[in-house]
């Protein structure tokens, strides 16, 4: 059987405060610590000691462990969650594997060479002579603003002569006559 653990009660600490009364009132001091001395310890003023070398490497060498012991316990962890969720996963079907071809219209494969021959096309319309398959020419737009620049547009405005020499208004909603 184990003996009950016995505690001290409230008066414990009285017998230490009575000894410790008796021990001034004696004028029994205790012996004092010498003196430190505050003056360099060398004509130059540096320590004469220097940091323990082989205690700060047991230290730096204690924390590198310890951080490649934890490292390479969570790398372990992971390897065994992923293989113990792997393993309860299913398996995937041909239809979740298969290639995705997304559909159309596709990115360009080379948009700065598609970009170039846009370009060239609408300069080559704008700038070039050319007939119209239904029988009316192309002028480049320079030539256009010179044949307009200062005549209205506005079929009212012209002379009774000129309106007469224009082609004929297309009907009311209508496509245009040939």
């Amino acid at each position: 059987m184990s003996d009950p653990i016995t505690r001290p009660g409230p008066f414990a600490l009285l017998s230490a405060v009575a000894a410790a009364g008796l021990l001034r009132l004696s004028g029994v001091k205790p012996a004092a610590p010498p003196e430190p001395d505050h003056g360099p310890h060398n004509p130059e003023g540096f320590e004469e000691e220097d940091v323990d070398v082989r205690r700060t490497a047991f230290v730096v060498a204690g924390l590198a462990a310890s951080v490649a012991t934890a490292i390479a316990t969570v790398g372990l962890m992971m390897h065994l969650f992923g293989a113990w969720h792997v393993a309860d996963t299913p398996r995937l079907t041909p239809q979740q594997t298969a290639k995705v071809q997304p559909p159309p219209p596709n990115l360009q494969g080379a948009p700065y060479e598609d970009l170039a021959r846009q370009e060239a096309r609408d300069t080559m319309q704008t700038t070039t002579y050319a007939p119209l398959p239904d029988g009316r020419a192309r002028i480049p737009v320079a030539r256009a603003m010179q044949l307009i620049a200062g005549q209205s547009l506005d079929p009212s405005a012209l002379d009774p002569s000129a309106r007469n020499s224009l082609a004929p208004l297309p009907p009311e909603g209508g496509a245009p006559v040939r």
